[in-house]
């Protein structure tokens, strides 16, 4: 980790240069205080890796938002011309003000309908393509990695990560973009009004950056910690959930309340700080709404009064201002999102940003297949928070081609590690493993892995037919293919005793089936690989007598094969 550097000497590239003159100091003093430096980059690059991509959807949404702020600036223009007809008696012109109320009323209401479903396009284009990396990035990491973060933790980046950078970049176009511009065109119509009014507004309207900058400094650490919170919120409700049968036998429903309560109540906490800041908001710019209204209110009465202005002319230039203020109000909002998203942003790119150790060497070569025999050369491996106490240490091992051999000791003893050491899920600490004379970290990770199967004695099934999880070991095999290795596995008698036989679900995890029958799936998944090394970690540990004899006569048959 970068160490901090003293306070006496900042390295030269954290020292911002001074800004000459008065608006680039506050320009600078208002980005520093939105967003942290930190804060600045991740957008940036956010910004310029995901949606500068798509510049053309942004720049016709921008369009729409254009056509949407002429047509509402056209309102106030309308109003003017409306009162002074109504003030001068002249009845005749005042139905082409309706008509052109009207027209500008549809005109609006069209513009609306196309950024919302411009925008919302964007986004959700946007946020599938964040999802699809995110996991593509996640099965492709460290095993090690995904052991240690745990299921909860990933779920939560692709879900509740995600979920809050889509509102934010929603909100940055539906919302932002579209009143910023619509705060242009009102002002600019405000301006064409009556200038004079106008530089009230633009005394008074720049104040409303102060409330803006305070409350983001607060929501800033509020949205980080509260993402953080719900990521560990996810983690355990993932947890509590798998071990529901655990829970209910133990009578542990208390206790696993209690556990996401605290987590439901530290959540809480954390938003609702987050809406008191934002409540704050509201009234602060509120006030200064009311400030400016006020001040056009008594200057417009003396300009009246005076001859000078018309009551069209005030009537028009108040509509401008209040529409003016419900779009300030809005971008003032935004604040509150964009902490939140760029909160989220952080955490993912924390998990982009984290580059695989177990990767290809740039010498890689495709593994070839001689007599399958597996040589382990004073093999030492240690977990990473176990550095100090190796799970294998030292050890030298041949399994020659067309053998069987079992592996036999304590518990903990390093028996499942050294499974996980042939395919690479780690790298060994020293030492090398090879298969015919090749070290496995030397060959490509897709045909060694393609070499490998492993049964272990927690079986991994998917909610999906028995069929579709078999050819996971294949996909691309027949019917006939997947079928045979079912009765290899001695599996086919009881999954055509199944409502929909193959195509029976089996629920999440295989639920839906009992301990053996989940386990003779997994071997007959193997066996469809037909890969040359075939691991078995305590696979037949949940069947019964009858069920492991048929399996062992189908290995027999197999590594004959």
């Amino acid at each position: 980790m970068q160490q901090p550097s003293p306070p006496s000497s900042p390295p030269q590239s954290q020292i911002e240069p001074p800004e000459p003159g008065l608006f680039q100091g506050f320009r600078a003093s208002f980005e520093r205080s939105m967003l942290a430096r930190e804060q600045r980059s991740t957008l940036l690059r956010f910004v310029r890796e995901w949606v500068a991509p798509r510049w053309r959807q942004i720049v016709l949404s921008a369009a729409i938002a254009l056509g949407l702020a002429m047509a509402t600036s056209g309102y106030p223009l309308l109003i003017k011309y409306a009162f002074n007809t109504i003030g001068q008696g002249q009845m005749d012109p005042l139905r082409w003000v309706i008509l052109g109320i009207v027209l500008a009323t549809a005109i609006r209401a069209f513009f609306l309908f196309a950024h919302h479903v411009v925008s919302n396009r964007t986004v959700m284009g946007l946020t599938a393509d964040l999802q699809k990396a995110t996991f593509a990035h996640i099965v492709s990491a460290d095993y090690a990695r995904l052991t240690r973060e745990g299921t909860g933790h990933m779920v939560s980046r692709i879900t509740n990560d995600l979920g809050a950078i889509q509102a934010a970049a929603s909100l940055a176009l539906n919302t932002l973009l579209r009143d910023i511009v619509m705060v242009i065109g009102l002002l600019s119509t405000m301006i064409y009004l009556d200038p004079v009014l106008s530089l009230i507004v633009l005394c008074v309207y720049p104040f409303t950056v102060l409330p803006i900058v305070a409350i983001s400094r607060r929501l800033r650490r509020v949205a980080k910690a509260t993402q953080s919170e719900i990521g560990d919120m996810t983690a355990t409700l993932t947890e509590k959930l798998s071990g529901v049968r655990l829970i209910k036998t133990f009578r542990l429903e208390k206790y696993a309340t209690d556990a996401l309560g605290d987590k439901f109540n530290e959540i809480f906490r954390l938003r609702m700080k987050s809406v008191r800041a934002r409540a704050r908001l509201g009234p602060m710019l509120e006030a200064f709404a009311g400030l400016a209204i006020a001040g056009v209110i008594g200057l417009a009465s003396w300009r009246i009064s005076t001859g000078i202005s018309t009551t069209g002319d005030f009537m028009a230039f108040i509509t401008a201002l209040m529409l003016a203020a419900n779009a300030m109000r809005s971008v003032g909002n935004f604040t509150t999102g964009l902490q939140e998203g760029i909160a989220a942003t952080e955490r993912l790119y924390e998990l982009m940003d984290d580059r695989p150790v177990v990767v290809d060497r740039p010498t890689a070569k495709p593994l070839v297949i001689t007599t399958g025999t597996i040589t382990l050369d004073h093999v030492t491996f240690a977990y990473e928070n176990r550095a100090s106490d190796p799970a294998v240490k030292d050890l030298s091992l041949t399994i020659h081609g067309g053998k069987t051999i079992a592996l036999v000791g304590r518990s903990g003893s390093g028996k499942s590690t050294i499974i996980n050491l042939v395919p690479r899920l780690f790298d060994v600490t020293s030492g090398a493993i090879l298969i015919d004379g090749q070290d496995v970290r030397g060959v490509t990770l897709s045909t060694l892995r393609d070499a490998v199967s492993i049964v272990s004695q927690e079986v991994t099934l998917f909610d999906d037919t028995i069929r579709a999880n078999i050819a996971l070991g294949r996909l691309d095999a027949r019917e006939d293919e997947i079928i045979s290795a079912a009765k290899s596995a001695a599996a086919h008698d009881f999954i055509m005793a199944q409502p929909l036989g193959y195509d029976t679900r089996i629920g999440d995890g295989g639920v839906r089936l009992s301990g053996g029958q989940r386990q003779r799936l997994a071997l007959a998944r193997a066996i469809l690989k037909n890969a040359p090394v075939l691991l078995l970690d305590e696979a037949t540990s949940a069947l019964d007598t009858e069920s492991e004899r048929l399996v062992q006569d189908a290995l027999a048959r197999f590594t004959r094969d």
